[in-house]
């Protein structure tokens, strides 16, 4: 856990300086998907994760780094606040020049009260469903600086008891559905 902490503050520092250097250009979505799935331990509360990817060759412009950086964090969470056997979907869309992923889980969900702090530092949602789950309360604020650096935006929606769908958009200049 403290370990956990030092890497992510190491990670807001470079971030929030402007010290990370970005090598963004266009990359095959699935194979980024693929490649951060790896580093995820499935084993935790033996999690559904499914994948669904419609064109094999959807392309985004991003940092492949801080991508699977992002991806990690939020299928992380989606498994942290899932109960056991619960399901994480990960997907895709194409919106003009925007390709958007999405992170979906069928676990505790979030209250509205809790929604508005969500990517602020060190929050973390506390609730008898959450008391055991240990976290630093950086990664959701990280990932959003991430995904800005990238020229790209995120949000989520949630109900409380009906689980969460966290998306981001990268822009692609390959893609115009």
């Amino acid at each position: 856990w403290l370990l956990n902490l030092i890497e992510n503050i190491l990670s807001i520092t470079r971030v929030e300086e402007g010290r990370k250097k970005l090598k963004i250009e266009p990359q095959i979505v699935e194979e980024v998907i693929d490649e951060a799935l790896k580093h995820i331990n499935r084993d935790k509360r033996k999690h559904n994760i499914n994948v669904d990817i419609e064109d094999e060759y959807l392309m985004a412009n991003m940092d492949v780094r801080l991508i699977i950086q992002v991806i990690i964090n939020l299928v992380d969470n989606a498994i942290k606040y899932t109960g056991q056997g619960g399901n994480v979907k990960v997907f895709h869309e194409v919106k003009g020049r925007e390709v958007i992923t999405h992170v979906q889980d069928n676990g505790f969900g979030i209250a509205k009260d809790a929604q508005s702090k969500l990517f602020e530092k060190f929050y973390r949602v506390q609730t008898k469903e959450t008391a055991d789950i240990q976290g630093t309360g950086l990664g959701l604020f990280i990932v959003k600086q991430l995904i800005g650096k990238m020229k790209g935006k995120i949000w989520f929606v949630s109900e409380k008891g009906q689980g969460t769908t966290f998306s981001f958009s990268l822009p692609s200049e390959r893609n115009k559905k």
